[in-house]
């Protein structure tokens, strides 16, 4: 007995050091391209450029603002682009105690654009980014001119989301024990496949691992902050849902045609059953990951929705 409580512990400590050289490693490799300011809960880190009105790029689950790398380029032609790591993601963060929740995200980001002086902005969110522009549109409508959805996370899932649904563990010790164990090893092991799986039927971009921002989901803070985020979603969307006719700027969503992470029919309705005027398209053959593969499509499509403002 003695000798298997001893392996037991040898294998926890091994792991433990392991999560934390992997967690050292994408430190040395990665430090935030854009400026950082406090805001009440944590801090926002973001990136600017271009010229013309605000727009404010929200990522998704596990992701960062380096996912619109692409697309912040093409739009910065029209727009001052604004890519931000959502709270707990990135080089963002999130204080001990502050809520995961849609409404303190919106309220921690919209804190930011206060603190920035940005008036008002074109949002554009892809999958969880985009359930919490909504709640950016109900927060503050006076400063939200339109929302731009990509693959968007719109009403409590009925169903796993994918190899993202391994993200979905309420109790906290259980949680933070995997995240500081097993979880950066294992992703980083089965790690080509769950990204493939995530882009599926669409290839992965060879650059989506640095210039995209890909490594750092490996980062054992960020399995931590994902659980928190993926938990707190379904409990947001129940509150959020039932208020979209009250968003009055202009709504679109662009998904493709083979996600595999979300199902379109699902999130798109959620939407045009409650606000009549949401402009709604599908891209053929795309999948979950339209903001990287489908870049020009993505932003003629926020430009058509921005054009009704």
């Amino acid at each position: 007995m003695f000798v298997v409580l001893f392996l037991v512990i040898c294998i926890i400590v091994a792991l433990i050091w392991i999560t934390a050289k992997m967690d050292s490693s994408i430190e040395t490799a990665f430090t935030p391209k854009g400026q950082l300011t406090p805001v009440e809960g944590g801090i926002i880190h973001w990136q600017k450029q271009g010229s013309g009105p605000p727009l404010v790029l929200i990522h998704g689950l596990l992701g960062n603002s380096n996912n619109f790398s692409e697309l912040a380029k093409t739009l910065a032609n029209h727009y001052t682009v604004y890519a931000i790591d959502r709270p707990g993601s990135g080089f963002s963060s999130r204080y001990k105690g502050t809520s995961a929740s849609f409404e303190a995200q919106s309220k921690m980001i919209l804190a930011w654009m206060n603190i920035e002086g940005i008036k008002e902005a074109s949002i554009a969110g892809h999958s969880m980014g985009g359930g919490i522009a909504l709640r950016m549109a109900l927060d503050a409508p006076d400063k939200i001119k339109s929302v731009s959805l990509f693959c968007p996370l719109t009403t409590p899932l009925k169903e796993g989301a994918g190899p993202l649904s391994v993200l979905y563990i309420p109790n906290e010790f259980v949680r933070k024990s995997v995240a500081k164990t097993i979880a950066s090893p294992l992703r980083a092991k089965l790690g080509k496949k769950q990204v493939g799986q995530i882009f599926y039927p669409e290839p992965v971009p060879s650059s989506f691992s640095t210039e995209g921002g890909g490594l750092l989901a490996l980062h054992s803070r960020s399995f931590y902050e994902g659980s928190r985020d993926t938990v707190s979603a379904q409990r947001s969307l129940y509150k959020q849902q039932p208020r979209y006719n009250e968003i009055r700027c202009p709504v679109g969503v662009l998904y493709g045609e083979r996600d595999t992470i979300l199902k379109p029919s699902e999130h798109i309705s959620a939407l045009t059953d409650a606000i009549e005027t949401v402009t709604h398209e599908i891209i053929p053959s795309a999948g979950h990951m339209i903001p990287v593969t489908q870049v020009e499509a993505c932003a003629s499509f926020l430009l058509s929705v921005d054009a009704k403002i």
